[in-house]
């Protein structure tokens, strides 16, 4: 019962939280963050005693919703977009990405390379670190603009767009460093060529099924007479997009996504499609979403706002920068005005989850470790880059609400 009580208490403090963030005019995530990294407090202070106040932050119950939530969250982001949407911003997209990757991952790893000591890893913790600042989270991209009801605006559609570039770009990344780690080498060309061509084929097999199955499987469950059964088909063919992205070595995250582009009033009709999306609204802004966004919180790391602060500050500052910089000038330089370039390059600027992810594989491949002995920035990198993600995820919907106002 343990399980259930810590579901139920991160729930209904990320609830009145989120709530609480309201009322003084910021965005729900933004309480919903607090709420988990005071939770991580209590949890770490006088209500340690209490078994299942302290078994918080490692939570299976805790991990496994707000996996959820990020399957809900990019799920319902894919319902409410539809793929000429993507298509009309691909190549502002695509630069937008690809600036907003680059830039963070040379600070980064500039940053790790000048402060970082000697050491075979330097390398592949600079690649880290550059690594992790360059990510974009689709999940809380996505959970931002729908919470300003930007999805459908220009800005909202070619951050989403952009981020997951991004995060086709990041598994790359991603797959150079642990090979970096485990064979002491970068992978060779014919590793990246397949790598490459898994993606390719990721996007061409769900974009045949979105096209050609899916239509077909929409009418025959139209033709069954249960309740939920368009529900569950759109769930069933969320999850099975995901394992063929985990298959091919991607992020599920993509799966879902997909999945619920092709879930559109045209194929599905209009009363229907206002249904589902009304049900996947419901779980999503009111369970699942709040429970991802404190799980965030509660995964805080405080070890290096006191071993290293004036690293953790830089680290903050240049993810932030890295972004809005790096993303901001190529869509400026694509026709948007100012204020709007702006918007996109804050609205690439939160990390959430996917940087943790990242973090995490570092820290169980040995990555965080300095061979010479103790080292207080090698000590507290994942402590920094656990802040890091927290911190950006907070401040992004607070610098996008001047910039883009909610409707």
């Amino acid at each position: 019962m343990d399980y259930v009580a810590q579901f139920l208490i991160l729930l209904v403090a990320a609830r009145v939280m989120g709530r609480l963030a309201i009322r003084l005019h910021q965005p729900a995530s933004v309480g919903e963050i607090a709420a988990g990294a005071l939770l991580a407090l209590l949890a770490a202070g006088f209500l340690a005693p209490v078994s299942w106040i302290a078994g918080l932050p490692e939570s299976p119950a805790i991990h496994y919703g707000g996996q959820a939530g990020i399957f809900f969250l990019l799920l319902f982001a894919g319902v409410e977009m539809r793929p000429g949407e993507i298509a009309d911003h691909s190549w502002q997209a695509v630069v937008v990405a690809l600036g907003g990757m680059i830039l963070p991952l040379c600070l980064g790893g500039g940053l790790a390379w000048i402060v970082l000591p000697e050491s075979e890893l330097k390398t592949a913790q600079a690649l880290i670190l550059g690594t992790g600042l360059a990510i974009s989270a689709i999940p809380v991209a996505a959970k931002i603009f729908l919470e300003f009801d930007l999805l459908h605006e220009t800005v909202g559609e070619i951050v989403i767009a952009a981020a997951v570039f991004d995060d086709v770009l990041g598994l790359l990344l991603l797959a150079i460093v642990t090979s970096m780690v485990a064979n002491g080498a970068p992978p060779d060309n014919s590793e990246i060529v397949i790598k490459f061509g898994q993606i390719a084929l990721f996007f061409v097999v769900t974009g045949l099924a979105g096209v050609y199955l899916l239509p077909r499987l929409w009418r025959f469950l139209h033709d069954l007479d249960f309740p939920g059964v368009r529900f569950s088909g759109l769930l069933a063919v969320a999850m099975a997009f995901g394992l063929i992205a985990d298959a091919l070595g991607m992020h599920f995250v993509l799966g879902p996504f997909m999945a619920g582009l092709f879930f559109e009033p045209a194929r599905i009709g209009a009363e229907i499609y206002d249904r589902v999306r009304h049900t996947l609204d419901a779980l999503t802004a009111g369970v699942l979403g709040p429970v991802f966004f404190a799980s965030i919180g509660l995964g805080i790391e405080f070890g290096a706002v006191v071993e290293v602060p004036a690293f953790l500050a830089a680290l903050i500052a240049i993810a932030i920068l890295g972004k809005v910089v790096g993303a901001g000038l190529p869509a400026y330089w694509s026709g948007l005005d100012r204020r709007h370039a702006l918007a996109v390059g804050v609205g690439m600027s939160g990390r959430g989850a996917v940087e943790l992810i990242v973090a995490s594989i570092a820290l169980q491949a040995g990555v965080f470790r300095h061979p010479g002995g103790a080292h207080p920035i090698v000590d507290n990198l994942f402590s920094a880059l656990v802040l890091t993600a927290v911190v950006t995820t907070a401040l992004m919907p607070m610098m996008l609400r001047p910039l883009c106002r909610p409707r």
